[in-house]
């Protein structure tokens, strides 16, 4: 097997960007609590980091021992954000370079791994004994909630088809295809009976570190959107050299939704999404109880903590209350009139009172 030395392979053309974080467990310190970042590539002398924690000898040929270990490659992801394409992308660039790749929970890890994607981004690193250069990829939470709700009534996974107790014996599936639209959207996003529930699914990425130096943050539309591009940044991320990098785009053209034909989407039961259209998900929030809802369930500065304030359910709340008002400049006195006529019907269950 031919081990690549990822991260520690310094490139002028693509320098490694990646902070090694080393923890007291790894450095056997005694009676220190706070974790020591080290930055380090092979142009960096870490001595200047060592001095400034006046550390023993002992201490120092610890932390030299770790940071000389084959660093792990991990990516880190969550239902509905790709995971099926990073997988195959992942497993395809390993195969030709012959690195050992592995896509499990942590307690199946094994020690000689070089890449491993880890699916709802539950790893404690307190028990990863080398360095980690990491990538971890999100989607728009309410794209999460619609395309979760399509696949969910449809999946053959044996978590969405075995029978849940409190609820009767009924499935995840079945009791999706049992609801209208607007509850069966309300059931995804609020339940919690599954790691793969929306809700669970979501609140993983609100509670995820963002601040880890060693992880870079992508967005499951950038890779729909910048396929090669965003590509591109997760390899170099994980100190490909350039010719790693060519031939690895070259291997996974394949795999790019936007790339493929109506009739292969339309077979692709994981992609729900069959025009890809990445703005969908606003069709089904422009239902103000979908909304209302949504903020009744998850926290305020969800899309703040995760970094979407370009495009987000406020950004649609704001932009629906704009089209109202716009409006309602170009309506005429009857039409204004009208709509003041049926609001008034609505308060006495659709009947018309000005009808005698």
């Amino acid at each position: 097997m031919v081990t690549y030395n990822f991260g520690f392979k310094y490139n002028e053309e693509i320098p490694p960007q990646q902070t090694l974080t080393i923890s007291p467990q790894n450095i056997n310190i005694p009676n220190q609590t706070q974790s020591i970042a080290i930055e380090t590539n092979i142009k960096k002398d870490i001595d200047n980091v060592i001095k400034k924690y006046n550390l023993s000898q002992l201490e120092i040929n610890n932390i030299h021992n770790y940071t000389t270990k084959k660093p792990l490659i991990v990516h880190c992801c969550h239902h509905k954000t790709g995971t099926v394409v990073i997988e195959k992308v992942l497993r395809a660039v390993a195969a030709h370079f012959r690195l050992k790749y592995q896509y499990c929970p942590q307690t199946g890890l094994e020690d000689d791994t070089d890449i491993w994607l880890q699916h709802h981004s539950q790893v404690d690193f307190s028990k990863i004994d080398r360095p980690v250069i990491g990538t971890h990829m999100i989607r728009n939470p309410c794209a999460i909630i619609v395309s979760a709700y399509e696949y969910h009534k449809m999946t053959i996974e044996q978590w969405a088809n075995r029978k849940i107790k409190m609820l009767g014996g009924v499935t995840y599936k079945g009791i999706l295809n049992t609801l209208d639209l607007e509850n069966g959207l309300i059931f995804e996003m609020k339940n919690n009976f599954y790691v793969e529930s929306s809700k669970n699914t979501i609140m993983d990425i609100y509670n995820w570190d963002y601040k880890m130096p060693n992880f870079l943050e992508l967005k499951f539309e950038d890779l729909m959107m910048d396929y090669n591009g965003t590509l591109i940044n997760m390899f170099k991320h994980y100190g490909f050299s350039r010719e790693m990098i060519d031939t690895s785009l070259e291997i996974v053209q394949k795999y790019n939704l936007m790339n493929k034909k109506e009739e292969d989407l339309i077979k692709n039961k994981h992609v729900t999404n069959k025009n890809m259209d990445l703005e969908k998900w606003k069709e089904y929030f422009r239902n103000p109880v979908i909304c209302k809802r949504f903020w009744k369930i998850y926290p305020e500065d969800l899309f703040e903590k995760i970094n979407y304030t370009y495009d987000n359910l406020k950004k649609l709340e704001e932009s629906l209350e704009l089209g109202k008002k716009s409006k309602s400049l170009f309506m005429t006195q009857e039409e204004k009139l009208q709509i003041a006529k049926e609001n008034i019907w609505k308060k006495y269950n659709g009947e018309n009172p000005f009808v005698f």
